[in-house]
């Protein structure tokens, strides 16, 4: 797993403000052992909100991970919303980008505001909670969640990229 801590060179109307949401459709098709994430995420539900236009703000941060082919959004996800345990498969960024089976997949979340009691993100058996700032990341294959129980919307960078063989 991936861990460590930014400094936080946003302010709150860097992403609170955004109007240009998205709901995903067709982005919860994982690999889990269930039809619980289908069931959950069918595309009708508007609590899970993705913008794919990143403020300028965010852009050195993303260059800092040192990823290749790199991707980002920014996610909302609403009070009540979970996103039970899976594993992504990437197909689209994967056909998009040409990538081979050997090269390493890296998916990071930062958290862009304070942590709020009922906000997790689960990857494998560890909950990762933090300040603005920090961040978690982890390869292709890696069994992950994430969940809303409090009472604000949670704000994430997701960026996603192709581990450097150099690094």
């Amino acid at each position: 797993m991936i861990n460590g801590k930014l400094p936080v060179t946003w302010v709150k109307k860097d992403y609170f403000y955004i109007s240009d949401w998205n709901t995903p459709k067709s982005l919860y098709h994982h690999a889990d052992s269930s039809n619980i994430t289908k069931k959950y995420y069918d595309g009708s539900s508007d609590g899970v909100l993705i913008c794919n236009k990143i403020p300028k703000t965010f852009k050195n941060l993303i260059k800092g991970f040192k990823l290749k082919n790199t991707v980002a959004a920014i996610n909302k996800l609403m009070p009540g919303q979970v996103l039970p345990w899976h594993v992504d498969n990437y197909p689209t960024y994967i056909k998009r980008n040409n990538i081979s089976e050997n090269q390493q997949i890296i998916r990071i979340i930062v958290f862009l505001h304070d942590q709020e009691p009922g906000q997790q993100l689960w990857i494998g058996h560890n909950l990762c909670v933090g300040t603005a700032g920090t961040y978690f990341g982890w390869g292709r294959g890696v069994e992950h969640m994430a969940a809303n129980l409090s009472k604000t919307p949670r704000y994430t960078l997701q960026i996603t990229g192709i581990q450097d063989a150099r690094l």
